[in-house]
């Protein structure tokens, strides 16, 4: 069976993973030019050595099956504890220090160092965006259930196909097959979840005394979270911080000039930290504009169970708006889907 994945994040590398391990043909289609979706690093700084996770800085484990694949991945190398102190920063400017309930997980190589483990033998194909999505139909004798369509005018069947993308964009997807299959309820249903979007900036010292903190929360009406990304790497050359705006500041500043943007962001940031931060090496912006969903769905994945219409939804808006609960949704599906086609 050949099941098509539409967006290389993690619930769609692992509801990938599973149906490949069971010997389906699976093909991941990424718009982007890498996989890992929030689990995201940027190559920055002097010749692009430094690697920044400018996404997801961390996260935290609790269910039996996460905890696997934690345990799993930090087997490999690929994750270790962020051992340090954590800070936070009430709206008064006092700042405490706190004790993590769970540890918090990162990958000292880059958080999309998991993306590339999760898929190493899945056939990813990167830059390719599917603009559409067409149902041949019950009456297409050895044809595939499904036809994706490009940009660039070309085409590819398949006899399943899982949307792993942010609510907004399976929407748009879901909507050029509204007249051809039973999408009607999924499409009303992810039209509901509602996602905060972020200004992340990206910025490099190469000679500075950095905070003496692994992260620090903000109470601030601008920045939300500042990651030390010097604490994450082995080369101890590195100097830099990834600071995450509040869903607020996004908002009222989506449309503006990207370098009043970030101008804003540095003159708040001096505020907080110190005159230091100004005279940053060198700068990156980045826009997400699903960076996390407000409301997510009660289901674990949704599908259209027709045999002739096998089609699937997953995604970190699933059960959940964090790295565990996007995991889950594909790991769920991905074994419900090995079940079901096991012939």
């Amino acid at each position: 069976m050949k099941i098509a994945v539409i967006g290389a994040g993690i619930s769609g590398l692992t509801a990938g993973r599973e149906l490949a391990n069971a010997g389906h043909e699976v093909v991941v289609y990424e718009k982007s030019g890498g996989y890992g979706g929030r689990l995201a690093t940027r190559y920055a700084g002097k010749n692009d050595q430094e690697k920044l996770d400018h996404g997801v800085s961390f996260f935290t484990a609790e269910s039996q099956e996460f905890t696997s694949l934690v345990s799993e991945l930090s087997a490999k190398g690929i994750l270790a504890a962020w051992e340090g102190n954590y800070a936070h920063r009430d709206e008064e400017g006092e700042v405490t220090f706190r004790d993590n309930e769970s540890p918090y997980y990162y990958a000292p190589k880059g958080m999309n160092t998991i993306g590339k483990y999760l898929g190493r033998n899945l056939d990813i194909r990167l830059k390719e965006k599917v603009g559409g999505l067409t149902h041949i139909g019950e009456n297409r004798r050895k044809k595939k259930s499904w036809m994706l369509n490009f940009p660039t005018a070309l085409t590819e069947s398949a006899d399943a196909v899982i949307i792993s993308a942010p609510a907004r964009q399976a929407y748009a997807l879901l909507n050029t097959t509204i007249d051809e299959i039973e999408t009607l309820k999924l499409v009303r249903e992810i039209d509901e979840v509602v996602y905060e979007s972020q200004f992340t900036l990206l910025a490099g010292f190469e000679d500075a005394d950095m905070p003496d903190w692994n992260a620090l929360e903000c109470e601030d009406d601008i920045i939300q979270f500042i990651s030390n990304e010097s604490t994450k790497r082995e080369n101890g050359n590195a100097h830099s911080l990834v600071i995450h705006t509040t869903s607020e500041f996004a908002k009222k500043h989506i449309n503006d000039d990207r370098e009043k943007v970030e101008e804003i962001i540095i003159d708040r940031l001096t505020g907080i930290l110190g005159g230091w931060v100004a005279l940053a090496d060198w700068k990156q912006l980045h826009f997400w504009r699903y960076s996390r969903a407000v409301n997510p769905l009660p289901h674990d994945f949704m599908e259209i169970k027709g045999n002739d219409t096998p089609l699937a939804l997953v995604g970190g808006y699933m059960n959940g708006n964090t790295v565990e609960s996007a995991y889950l949704s594909g790991l769920k599906l991905g074994r419900h889907w090995v079940k079901r086609y096991a012939d």
